[in-house]
């Protein structure tokens, strides 16, 4: 399915997280009228893992009742370490029910603004160990962001960790304001949260940028000047 299409699809509906209403952007990128307002729920987390330092895992859930979910094993011996989930979700009391595509089911309990994750059978995991994921809210996020031939991707400051940067009109305006080559990386602070999208692979997602307020490029700085 077309990448767009697909990320149409999942921006469908009412579900905005927390704080996503797009305030004026500061600087280089007035906001445009076309940037997307989120219309889901993220939430995000570590949880225990037998064999590995954890799983790093990620939550969507979209307003049309599907869900994307991500998990990455930390430390995996094994070359292929994360792993996609695709489905529908509902919500049951204050359990969130998952049903994957070949209809098996996973179970979380809402606490708060998190989740805690259940047992095969919808029940309290027995353990002293922490299963909960947190709300994603957006907060300043600062790294360096570059485009090329289509191409956006961000690259968070602190961990180095890759973003999918697409689809925001915003971010490619101010980085096309700062007069730098395409391609040619440009620090920037945005206020936004990070989530998955479809890949340009079928089958396949990205974990993703999504810019939800101000945005402050300065080409004189870079990730390895503001530690």
């Amino acid at each position: 399915m077309n990448r767009k299409i697909l990320f149409a699809l999942l921006a469908a509906g009412v579900f905005t997280a927390v704080g996503c209403q797009n305030p004026p952007v500061t600087q280089d990128s007035p906001i445009s009228q076309e940037q997307p307002q989120s219309t889901e729920k993220v939430f995000s987390g570590v949880v225990p893992c037998a064999d590995c330092a954890g799983i790093e895992t990620t939550l969507q859930l979209a307003e049309d009742g599907s869900y994307i979910l991500g998990q990455t094993y930390l430390e995996a011996k094994s070359e292929k370490n994360t792993f996609f989930e695709t489905g529908h979700w509902v919500r049951n009391g204050k359990k969130i029910v998952l049903s994957d595509q070949d209809g098996k089911k996973s179970y979380y309990l809402m606490k708060g603004e998190s989740v805690v994750m259940l047992d095969i059978n919808g029940e309290p995991i027995q353990s002293d160990f922490n299963y909960e994921l947190d709300k994603v809210k957006p907060k300043k996020l600062a790294g360096e962001y570059r485009y090329f031939a289509d191409s956006a991707l961000f690259t968070e400051c602190g961990t180095g960790k890759r973003y999918d940067a697409a689809e925001n009109i915003d971010l490619e305006r101010g980085y096309g304001a700062t007069g730098v080559e395409g391609g040619t990386p440009v620090y920037v602070e945005i206020e936004g949260y990070y989530t998955l999208r479809p890949s340009m692979e079928d089958g396949l997602f990205d974990h993703a940028v999504i810019q939800t307020g101000k945005i402050r490029f300065d080409k004189a700085a870079s990730c390895r000047t503001k530690k």
